[in-house]
């Protein structure tokens, strides 16, 4: 996968097939191996793109500079150097609270908006996660954090029935994991990740995804930002816990590739 200079940072990104793009924005891991399934499905009939978050991966990791509006930042800057000028954009997780910040900043380079797993801004339940991965990371080290996070994440769902695709994106995790610095600065961005007053302002056609069984984030902030953005579908799949989209990839790509090609983009370029 190459790396490419962004103006501050350099960011590693993948990109595969043709069409209207797509811009896959992970979650806290921050890793773009997360979306593996939707790149290989969508790519047969769009551009496909997704990147390790600054402070993720073979990105750039400085030591003290994290915020949803950075990571925003970075993704608009890589549409830049891709000469993208709009694209349909998926945010799961900590990404969806990146995309917020580009639906409302930068919404002229939005097709569409998809938010996966995301919340609106921290309330006790995600200030308590978060704040223990932290608590994590600094007690007992990077790996801990991975293998802690991923009970959160993955939920028993994928333990039982994906160990082996589960170790493998772990396994990418600790080969690349930032110092705890970077990983207690990243868990902290999204403590304090807040545009909840906003969100009525964005206009761009919108899917909100979440998972009934989310441990991780719940599935009232799926309803939540649902409600709080102008004509916004909402879709709850049943199970899969945070990492739905890679445990049962069908339900998310089924409900996404609708949600687009109902606005007939499957075209456009």
């Amino acid at each position: 996968m190459p790396r490419i200079n962004v103006g501050e940072i350099s960011l590693n990104y993948k990109e595969q097939g043709r069409g209207a793009p797509i811009l896959f924005i992970p979650g806290m891991m921050g890793l773009l191996d997360a979306w593996k399934f939707q790149l290989e499905y969508f790519s047969s009939n769009y551009r496909c793109i997704s990147f390790d978050h600054r402070g993720t991966g073979e990105s750039d990791k400085p030591s003290n500079a994290y915020s949803t509006e950075l990571v925003a930042q970075d993704a608009i800057a890589l549409l830049d150097k891709l000469g993208i000028e709009k694209a349909h954009i998926v945010g799961t997780s900590t990404g969806g609270c990146v995309l917020q910040v580009i639906a409302l900043d930068h919404p002229e380079r939005l097709r569409s908006a998809t938010f996966n797993n995301t919340w609106t801004t921290a309330d006790e339940y995600i200030r308590r996660v978060q704040t223990f991965r932290q608590k994590i990371a600094r007690s007992y080290g990077s790996e801990a954090y991975v293998e802690f996070s991923s009970l959160w994440t993955c939920g028993p769902l994928q333990f039982r029935h994906d160990w082996e695709e589960l170790q493998r994106l772990e396994a990418r995790q600790k080969q690349t994991i930032a110092p705890v610095d970077v990983l207690v600065g990243r868990l902290q961005m999204s403590i304090d990740h807040n545009r909840l007053a906003d969100l009525p302002r964005i206009t761009s056609p919108t899917l909100v995804i979440g998972t009934r069984d989310d441990s991780t984030v719940p599935a009232y902030f799926s309803e939540d930002l649902a409600a709080a953005i102008k004509g916004a579908e909402l879709v709850i799949l049943p199970e899969g816990g945070h990492y739905s989209y890679r445990h049962a990839p069908k339900g998310f790509n089924d409900a996404f590739e609708s949600f687009i090609k109902r606005r007939g983009a499957s075209d456009a370029r």
